[in-house]
């Protein structure tokens, strides 16, 4: 299995939304959308971006603890999201969380 561990600061509050469309049997389930920057590759150079996601029980505690600023580890699997906008094919990466910290 691929792993990512990644640690950064929140860049906005964590955003916690609730649905039923495509759950499994269509049971309510939670996701929770955060992005974390990292500058870890020296200060001359312009931070990273990741976009993360969380489930379950996971995107409760963060939506109630993750705010803008706190600095987070995280880890998780990477996954290639892909769509199409505008007649184009894309690809976009987000991280799927399987364990979050509070480091601060």
């Amino acid at each position: 299995m691929r792993n990512i561990v990644l640690t950064g600061r929140l860049t906005r509050d964590a955003e916690l939304k609730e649905s039923t469309t495509g759950g499994e049997q269509n049971k309510p389930y939670k996701l929770l959308k955060f992005s974390i920057a990292n500058n870890d590759n020296g200060k001359e150079k312009e931070p990273e971006f990741f976009d993360v996601v969380a489930w379950g029980n996971l995107a409760t505690w963060g939506a109630e603890y993750m705010k803008k600023g706190k600095k987070v580890l995280v880890t998780g699997v990477p996954h290639n999201h892909r769509y199409t906008k505008d007649n184009v094919a894309r690809t976009h990466f987000q991280v799927v969380a399987e364990r979050i910290e509070l480091i601060d």
